[in-house]
């Protein structure tokens, strides 16, 4: 613990007036934003190919989320002593199966004792209970979003029986898009297109497939392949800006059977 100790306090140096400028104008706003992009930076390397970039982001995730409880502390709020007060005594309480009499011999048992402990909290502090989706955190990207709503409701019973079915009503939904492109109604379209793409996550989670594994996979590989366009361009002395659409529509087939995917 030693290092974390020493994180901290350079940290408050960092803060303090004769720290560094950049950091004191930065706002909770702001470290929340940069919060998220070291996290999706330290997915990059959840491959644990190379354990050394593994400790450096998430060392990045870390120096982020204590310079959050920093800002806290600074501005009068609860900061990092509470905020591990209040995270060590929530886990207590909602592993009761670990810190208490309560038993769970499976994930899901645990997860249910989690789910007890919660709304029994909610009840101690006079809240009426939460809806049952309504603990979705409301800036969760809304592919995340999809998912997380869809197995929830699943839990409860709320599901197709069948891929096929689900198949079925993602062509339901793709004609209905259809029916609506010709119209000048913007709100219609985006409704139609949010229906086709709720219900293509819905049959990437029938299909146990990660919809944002699948789609963040789709775009690396659009990219090297419009890599491979661009390099060819490049090679011939000309620019993306001056090819015909032909020209790159030959390439890119070319890319198709030359480009390998990414890994």
């Amino acid at each position: 613990m030693d290092a974390l100790t020493e994180l901290i306090a350079t940290l408050r140096v960092l803060r303090s007036p004769d720290g560094c400028p950049w950091d004191r104008k930065q706002t909770l706003a702001d470290w929340c934003r940069y919060l998220l992009d070291e996290t999706y930076e330290f997915q990059d390397v959840l491959d644990l190919t190379d354990p050394d970039a593994t400790a450096d982001e998430l060392g990045d995730v870390l120096f982020v989320a204590l310079s959050c409880a920093l800002w806290l502390e600074e501005h009068g709020h609860p900061g990092l002593e509470a905020a591990a007060a209040r995270a060590r005594a929530k886990i207590v309480r909602r592993h009761p199966h670990v810190f208490g009499d309560r038993t769970a011999n499976t994930a899901e048992e645990g997860l249910q004792h989690w789910r007890e402990a919660k709304a029994a909290e909610a009840r101690a502090r006079g809240e009426e209970p939460a809806p049952f989706l309504g603990a979705l955190p409301r800036s969760m990207p809304a592919l995340r979003r999809a998912l997380a709503v869809q197995r929830r409701v699943a839990e409860v019973g709320f599901e197709w029986e069948t891929a096929a079915q689900v198949w079925a009503k993602l062509l339901e939904e793709g004609r209905e898009l259809h029916e609506v492109l010709p119209l000048d109604d913007r709100a219609r379209l985006q409704d139609e297109l949010g229906d086709v793409l709720f219900s293509v996550v819905n049959l990437a989670r029938f299909l146990d497939v990660d919809p944002e594994a699948a789609l963040g996979g789709t775009v690396a590989k659009f990219a090297a392949r419009f890599g491979h366009v661009e390099r060819a361009l490049r090679a011939r002395g000309r620019a993306l800006e001056d090819a015909t659409l032909a020209e790159m529509d030959a390439l890119w087939e070319e890319a198709k059977g030359t480009v390998p995917p990414p890994a």
